[in-house]
């Protein structure tokens, strides 16, 4: 572990499976925390065997969300389990969990029941909808959260059905807020003492998430309408397609911007246009303004736009695929992507931390682990000795490397 890193010497035992507290606990241990993964004997995390892509039987989705984190094999369903890993939180800072409510409470691992062992744990739980309420014991997953926030009804073409977000908010919003509660609540503890019990789910990240849209309705009480890659409450501010089939979006937020415009493609017509002289104009008026711009984006290729506009000012950027977009000289300037040698797969590309401390960025220091891959030696760390983690390894408490995930 890089002891430069601000969360070396913090222990976080990560009881999550999937996506929202497993990015929660990577961005832990991307800023230098130890997080100790506990999985299920037999399956480990369900991460592992998601999805339909897999680098030599590793699931992509488990490799991208659980890197710089050690595995440990633990039947909690078990008194013995229950006790190692008791034994594990007496010497943690904090606890991430992501299980169905109640769940934890039935295992004996709910932050009530662990207190006594250590008083002053930070205490993570997320969930789908919420630890109480109607929705409570629904089973739940990021799109039915998408779908049930009102996201979905605003992602989509105008004409067209509603559509799933492309990436997953619900989860890696509410991953996002777990570990800024961490983070506070070890704060909290250093200035003031004691621990934290911090409930979050998955709906009120996404309703949160929603941010302006959401504080548009409480305002004037009506739904938004479906814009495709538009915007409610500007424009011109959206994808035009040019001649070359390819796409560029144009983010035109004030009347500055729409001066540059207007200048950068020789449309002083445009400008002295009273119809659009504002912005609460052109967005009043944008089944007019949209078709003109889109005529005649689509008389050049989109580089010879990207030219012209960018040397004006005008926000704008090609829509890039996956794959341009990873070769995108400023993405590639950024070196986003990293490499790290896995056990299985080899050499494996993965994204780095966004974010530098002093220059550096936190580095991929180990790979997603195998199932089980650290569990005698974290073990052994802890307290337990070489008989008592043979002992747990014949009673099928523990499990040891060697399942691929």
């Amino acid at each position: 572990m890089s002891a430069h890193l601000p969360l070396a010497g913090v222990t976080v035992l990560d009881l999550s499976h999937l996506a929202a507290g497993p990015w929660c606990t990577m961005l832990l241990a991307d800023l230098g925390a130890e997080v100790i993964k506990i999985e299920r004997p037999g399956a480990g995390d369900m991460a592992r065997h998601a999805g339909s892509v897999y680098a030599e039987g590793e699931s992509a989705v488990f490799l991208a969300l659980n890197r710089n984190k050690r595995s440990v094999v633990l039947d909690l369903t078990r008194p013995e389990g229950q006790d190692v890993f008791g034994r594990l939180v007496a010497g943690a800072d904090a606890v991430v969990e992501n299980l169905r409510p109640g769940k934890a409470a039935a295992l004996g691992v709910d932050r009530a029941s662990l207190e006594h062992l250590a008083p002053a744990l930070v205490y993570v739980s997320i969930s789908a909808f919420g630890a109480d309420g109607p929705y409570a014991g629904l089973a739940g997953n990021d799109p039915i959260v998408q779908a049930l926030s009102g996201a979905m009804s605003i992602t989509g073409e105008e004409d067209g059905p509603p559509a799933r977000q492309g990436v997953s908010v619900p989860d890696f919003a509410a991953g996002m807020l777990a570990a800024q509660a961490v983070l506070a609540g070890l704060l909290g503890r250093a200035r003031h003492g004691g621990g934290a019990q911090v409930d979050l789910n998955l709906l009120d990240a996404e309703i949160f998430a929603l941010g302006p849209r959401a504080q548009e309705y409480l305002i004037n009480g009506e739904d938004q309408p479906r814009l495709g890659s538009g915007h409610p409450q500007f424009c011109p501010y959206q994808a035009f397609r040019c001649q070359d089939g390819r796409y560029l979006y144009l983010s035109v937020i004030n009347d500055k911007f729409w001066r540059l415009l207007c200048a950068a493609l020789g449309r002083s017509d445009l400008l002295e246009d009273v119809r659009y002289a504002s912005n609460r104009d052109r967005v009043a008026r944008r089944d007019e303004l949209v078709p003109t711009l889109a005529a005649q984006f689509a008389e050049r290729d989109a580089d010879a736009w990207l030219t012209v506009l960018h040397e004006a000012g005008v926000p704008c950027a090609p829509v890039n695929t996956l794959s341009s977009a990873m070769t995108d000289p400023q993405v590639v300037h950024n070196e986003i992507v990293a490499e790290v040698d896995h056990p299985t797969v080899g050499r494996l590309r993965t994204l780095a931390a966004p974010m530098r401390f002093d220059g550096a960025r936190p580095p991929v220091h180990t790979a997603p682990p195998r199932l089980g891959a650290d569990t005698r030696s974290v073990l052994q760390e802890h307290g337990l000795s070489v008989d008592e983690v043979d002992a747990l390894l014949a009673a099928g408490v523990v499990a040891e490397d060697g399942e691929r995930g």
